[in-house]
């Protein structure tokens, strides 16, 4: 094995290398190397990829055992779905309280109260055309 082929290894373990089985060395060299890479910037764009390519609502990909990619991706699109249906329930809840017992002043409106529930029904309709179709 060269030091060329298993830098990250060859940096760690030195000469120890070439005792190494090759089944184990690249693996190990594979793991080195994805500890070391440089995470990728954050920026709107790759935000907006990596959503598309199957992030959840915190982030991360779907955690879940799949049958394939696009199960994932589906299953990642529920799962922000019904997580925004749940933000969007709770800030309509909200506005119904300061309606009701807070002051005029911090009211929104009737108007932005009714475009809050027709987004929370826009969303409930879409997990639950999305939960059918998975």
């Amino acid at each position: 094995m060269s030091k060329s082929r298993h830098p990250y290894l060859a940096a760690t373990l030195g000469d120890a290398i070439t005792r190494l089985p090759p089944e184990l060395a690249q693996p190990l060299e594979a793991a080195f190397a994805a500890a070391n890479e440089a995470p990728s910037p954050i920026t709107l764009r790759s935000c907006l990829q990596q959503i598309a390519a199957g992030d959840t609502a915190n982030g991360q990909p779907w955690p879940g055992p799949v049958r394939t990619p696009g199960e994932a991706v589906a299953n990642a699109r529920r799962d922000r779905a019904a997580t925004g249906l749940v933000s969007l329930l709770e800030l309509y809840h909200a506005t119904e309280r300061v309606r009701v017992d807070g002051e005029e002043k911090d009211d929104i409106g009737d108007g932005s109260r009714e475009g809050l529930m027709l987004a929370c029904r826009g969303l409930a309709e879409y997990v639950a055309l999305q939960s059918r179709a998975g």
